[in-house]
């Protein structure tokens, strides 16, 4: 009987890129793992549609940021400044990575911290954009509007966007928000609100 020789091959990284944009083409590099789903280019596409790529001037908060893609997608298309939370330190890293490499450690500020628990009022920030796109089935959707709701995170006109399973029932949300947009993709539903 012949023997193979397996060779096992290295874990690939997973990447995906900011689509548009001064930073276009970035690539977003991280280890696959379960809880991590960055938004797909296709879903990015559709969101920053429906912003009308305007973000000039804006100051965004991502709440459960990942690998960070929408919130650099956010600076690449002009946003003034985007504040990070991501409770896994190795994804901080590599989000400081590409803020580095980019050199606009002066737009952002990455957080290493679990967004639903920490102390919104030593931010002392409003936002004009909050992107709520934590992992599925964790409940995590009404937790996140009670904090910017209790804590005024958003400005007036300022927008959320949310990004959830889709099978979570959004007219069981309790929010003073007015939902815009509402889309579909495979497993996932994604809607906009404003306040």
């Amino acid at each position: 009987m012949k023997r193979h020789n397996i060779v096992h091959m290295a874990k690939r990284q997973a990447t995906s890129r900011i689509i548009a944009g001064s930073y276009k083409g970035t690539k977003l590099s991280f280890k696959p793992n379960k809880n991590l789903r960055p938004t797909e280019s296709k879903t990015k596409e559709t969101l920053f549609n429906w912003l009308l790529n305007d973000l000039h001037k804006k100051k965004c908060l991502d709440m459960f940021a990942g690998t960070g893609a929408l919130g650099l997608e956010a600076l690449s298309r002009g946003a003034d400044e985007v504040v990070f939370f991501e409770k896994q330190k190795a994804l901080c890293g590599a989000i400081e990575v590409v803020v580095k490499k980019l050199g606009i450690n002066n737009k952002c500020r990455v957080i290493n911290a679990n967004s639903i628990a920490f102390d919104f009022t030593t931010l002392n920030t409003k936002f004009d954009l909050i992107f709520l796109d934590p992992p599925f089935h964790e409940r995590l959707i009404q937790k996140s509007l009670n904090i910017i709701s209790e804590n005024q995170l958003l400005t007036e006109q300022g927008l959320v966007y949310i990004e959830c399973e889709r099978d979570l029932d959004l007219g069981s949300l309790k929010t003073n928000l007015t939902q815009l947009k509402l889309s579909k993709g495979g497993e996932t539903k994604y809607c906009l609100y404003e306040s």
